[in-house]
């Protein structure tokens, strides 16, 4: 015949250690222990690099920028830098590297003004993340690619 079982002290302690891991694991990846974030405005460099001078002369400031792949995280463009886009070239006759310009091309420094939700794991805009060195879409009318953020100033 078949033996009744009993609920023992291992059995609750398998219970509380299986629960305490699933507690770990969302916190860890899918709670905000911080609660909500503070809401404020940043001031995110975007680096859009090698575009040929109509991209650039495309942009106007004030024009309004999609940073995701949704209408819905957006900013506004407040400042564009260019500087001649730059390759790193091997040499075979010397076996040297050198840095030369790229004829046409241009390296964009797309400053965007965003108001985000900023709390103690992420700067986000929307839905989008914004963390340096993140490659991010950018679309304005007329225009899109994607760049990478290199500064975030609050």
């Amino acid at each position: 015949m078949a033996d009744k079982k009993r609920w023992t002290v291992i059995d609750t302690v398998i219970v509380v250690v299986a629960a305490a891991a699933a507690a770990g694991a969302y916190m860890f990846f899918g709670g905000s222990a911080g609660g909500s974030g503070t809401k404020d405005t940043v001031d995110a460099v975007i680096l859009i690099s090698g575009q040929p001078e109509e991209f650039t002369n495309a942009m106007t400031i004030g024009d309004s920028i999609t940073l995701s792949l949704t209408e819905k995280d957006s900013g506004i463009l407040k400042d564009i830098k260019t500087e001649p886009a730059e390759a790193m070239v091997y040499n075979s006759i010397d076996g040297t590297y050198a840095i030369e310009e790229i004829e046409g091309k241009y390296d964009i420094y797309a400053t965007v003004e965003v108001n985000c939700e900023i709390n103690d794991y992420a700067i986000t805009v929307g839905s989008t993340p914004i963390k340096v060195g993140m490659d991010i879409p950018f679309r304005g009318k007329g225009y899109a690619t994607t760049g990478y953020v290199v500064e975030i100033n609050e």
